[in-house]
């Protein structure tokens, strides 16, 4: 497979144009100059980023897209999302899956990184559809018999990460379990939610005199590194320990904003060695899973904040965005190919900043994985659209929506 007179995102923050050569899944060749101003002269002007990665996502939650708009954070989960999600059914998580999978493939994102009940349901509409990602069995302490299935699923699934939703949803026996089995025996990432709002951030210092992420530093479960998400109320001494545990920042703007929870620090986060990714969180915090959208704001949002239009360089927030993703030789050839040609992207001045402050997840005309298409011009290779629909509209109805 070959991608012909394309623009390219390439390392060294550099755009270059010519082409990218395909063979066995990864990138083989890649001819390329360094990129004019002119872009648009070229007849059907493309341009090729390395795939997107959504770093925490809900993806079933497509089910509950915008359910419990208005509401804080509790009381969204509370009243408006637990509720609904006592209903669902195996059957249901996977044609939420599979349609967020759908959503996201045409977005460009080649990879989630992902949280939910039933999670071998989600592992498998990812390896259906030919997506990368890694799943989780959710931590919660008041769950019987959840501390053993939570390491029995990530002892039996290779690509799993051991995951405990949140401080306030386990307790620290739970935590103290997890960690113990994981250092001595599962080595995987974590998966968790941190410092999401003041209340839960409060809280956790009254019950343990530690900040969320120095109580799961003290359990042992930061000790393999990880995704915490949201770390809206992180101090500076959280972002030491993060960046000490190899733990990654998930920024979340769209969901931080829109439940009201406040604005993460990624500046100095960044400041003090934290890696940052960006992830869309699950469809009823954010309302879609667009990557693009999560670019835009989380370069927006810091400008604003500080004042400062320097901060978070467009270069900058594309690498949160491709989170380990290159386009070079010998990587995977996970790319997203965007159209240039549309009314928005025109002229075509400075690629970079177009991406982050013009462009959309609409604007994608195909999304490839280990150099297989998996989303083109509108269509889907690996998802049977149709059946996907019946499901997903079946689910919903069932579950009461």
């Amino acid at each position: 497979m070959k991608l012909e007179n394309v623009y390219m995102l390439l390392p060294g923050r550099k755009v270059g144009f010519g082409s990218i050569e395909i063979e066995g899944g990864k990138i083989a060749t890649i001819k390329a100059e360094t990129a004019k101003v002119n872009l648009n002269l070229q007849p059907q002007p493309r341009l090729v980023l390395p795939g997107l990665v959504n770093c925490h996502g809900h993806t079933p939650m497509t089910l509950t897209r915008g359910l419990g708009g208005g509401l804080p954070l509790q009381r969204w989960l509370e009243e408006a999302i637990f509720p609904v999600e006592a209903k669902m059914t195996p059957a249901d998580v996977k044609a939420g899956a599979v349609w967020g999978i759908a959503e996201m493939l045409a977005g460009g994102t080649t990879k989630v990184v992902d949280m939910y009940d039933f999670p071998a349901e989600t592992e498998t509409a990812l390896a259906e559809a030919g997506m990368k990602g890694h799943v989780c069995r959710v931590g919660l302490w008041f769950v019987p018999g959840r501390l053993d299935e939570c390491i029995a699923f990530t002892r039996e699934h290779p690509n799993a990460h051991i995951c405990v939703h949140s401080e306030y949803l386990t307790n620290e026996e739970f935590c103290r379990g997890l960690a113990v089995a994981n250092n001595a025996e599962l080595k995987r990432p974590i998966h968790v939610h941190v410092s999401e709002t003041e209340k839960e951030h409060r809280e956790c210092l009254e019950r343990h005199g530690k900040t969320p992420i120095a109580y799961l530093a003290d359990t042992g479960l930061l000790d393999q590194g990880g995704f915490a998400a949201h770390c809206v109320y992180c101090t500076d001494e959280d972002f030491k320990i993060m960046a000490e545990k190899k733990v990654v920042l998930v920024h979340n703007p769209t969901s931080n904003m829109k439940l009201g929870s406040g604005f993460a620090r990624i500046p100095r986060a960044l400041e003090l060695g934290v890696s940052v990714a960006l992830g869309t969180d699950g469809c009823a915090s954010n309302d879609n899973l667009d990557m693009f959208e999560e670019m835009h704001l989380a370069s927006l949002i810091h400008k604003g904040l500080a004042k400062d239009p320097t901060v978070l360089t467009p270069w900058d927030i594309i690498e949160m965005a491709t989170f380990g993703n290159e386009i070079k030789v010998g990587a995977p050839a996970d790319l997203c190919v965007v159209d240039l040609d549309r009314l928005h992207l025109t002229p075509c001045l400075d690629i970079p900043n177009l991406v982050v402050h013009s462009m959309h997840a609409s604007d994608v005309v195909q999304t490839i994985i280990d150099g297989k298409v998996v989303y083109d011009h509108g269509t889907f290779p690996t998802i049977d659209m149709a059946k996907a629909k019946a499901d997903f509209l079946s689910a919903v109805k069932r579950i009461g929506l």
